[in-house]
């Protein structure tokens, strides 16, 4: 109820339990299970001036919006009771509207409005039951250096892997072997230094080099979280001239 007023020959109450027109014409249809797309014009028409009568009878307000649908059912009806033998005129070039279509558009339209809107709010809804964490701060005495070159940050080194995995997962071998024991951090420095043995301190190694032949989930991120820490206590820098060239690994400390 959206408007109560006392006027000099009584109480006069303006119902809007319907947004619009078109609101209203949904409604009717959903409650009398009819199809938008095979419309019974005739049968909505009757329900909807049932609706506009009874809100008049009741001395309800009814807006000018309502009563122009009205009007456009009946042009509607009214067309669907003429003959459909074809006219001849001299107006053939000129845009016609068929406003049966047009009707079927617009309630179209105003329905996906409607799921979107509900959707909407049940996100809303859902939402309103989450507290977010608040951000944590890393300790103080944590040292978290490590040995990039300038203008290479960490973003740069996570969107080189990610396009690593992608590229990794179109390269994977379809019939391959199946890894029972855990991967850890240690096993992947460990293949690392076995990698490096035949280099000497200085050399410059492509960082996808130390991924060939690695396809799996755990190792390839253990691989990379291995790089990293070796990163951070000096045995190796990360290197790269910009963005569009490759990562390189330079040695630093074979021991």
């Amino acid at each position: 109820m959206e408007k109560v007023g006392i006027e000099n020959n009584g109480l006069t109450i303006k119902l809007t339990d319907f947004e619009g027109p078109i609101d209203l014409l949904l409604h009717l249809i959903k409650k009398s299970e009819m199809d938008i797309f095979d419309l019974p014009i005739a049968e909505i028409t009757t329900q909807y001036l049932d609706f506009i009568h009874t809100q008049q009878a009741m001395q309800l307000d009814v807006a000018s919006e309502y009563l122009v649908m009205a009007a456009t059912l009946l042009q509607i009806k009214s067309y669907d009771l003429l003959p459909n033998d074809p006219i001849e005129t001299d107006f053939e070039d000129d845009e016609y509207t068929d406003p049966r279509e047009e009707l079927m558009l617009q309630l179209l339209t105003y329905k996906q409005f409607q799921v979107v809107s509900e959707t909407l709010r049940e996100r809303e809804q859902s939402d309103q039951q989450s507290f977010p964490r608040l951000p944590m701060m890393a300790p103080e005495d944590v040292d978290q250096e490590i040995g990039l070159a300038p203008g290479l940050g960490l973003v740069d080194l996570q969107m080189a892997f990610t396009h690593l995995l992608a590229k990794k997962r179109q390269q994977q071998p379809i019939s391959r072997r199946v890894v029972t024991e855990k991967y850890t951090i240690t096993d992947a420095v460990s293949n690392i230094h076995r990698h490096l043995l035949s280099q000497k301190v200085g050399d410059m190694i492509a960082f996808t080099t130390f991924f060939d032949d690695v396809y799996e989930r755990e190792p390839l991120v253990m691989t990379f979280l291995a790089l990293l820490e070796m990163a951070k206590a000096e045995k190796i820098s990360l290197h790269q001239m910009d963005y569009e060239h490759e990562i390189f690994v330079e040695i630093e400390d074979l021991n």
